[in-house]
């Protein structure tokens, strides 16, 4: 059966490649102005699907666990780079529309 959908991998997509692995952070930083920085460290294992999307998954552990999923990808028909991001910690669902 053929396909109704066909992705052409372009060069914006192959881009986002680079961000596949596993990967640790460390940063400092108040959690409100003028507050004492706390150190956060966390992991992110991205993954590609497809060579069209990326999806990290990450787990901050500065206290509480908090666990986030974040795609990107290259949607030519806009020539712009879009996604999404939800956490543990918020309720709001964060769309990206980038260049």
């Amino acid at each position: 059966m053929e396909s109704m959908m066909q992705v052409e991998v372009r060069a914006e997509h192959r881009w986002l490649e680079q961000m596949v692995g596993e990967w640790t952070f460390q940063m400092d930083a108040a959690m409100e102005p003028g507050g004492e920085p706390t150190r956060h460290t966390g992991r992110e294992s991205v993954r590609s699907l497809g060579g069209v999307w990326v999806v990290a998954e990450g787990r901050n552990g500065a206290g509480e666990e908090v666990d986030s999923i974040m795609t990107l990808g290259f949607d030519p028909d806009r020539g712009r780079c879009v996604g999404s991001f939800v956490s543990s910690m918020m309720p709001q669902l964060w769309l990206y529309d980038a260049e």
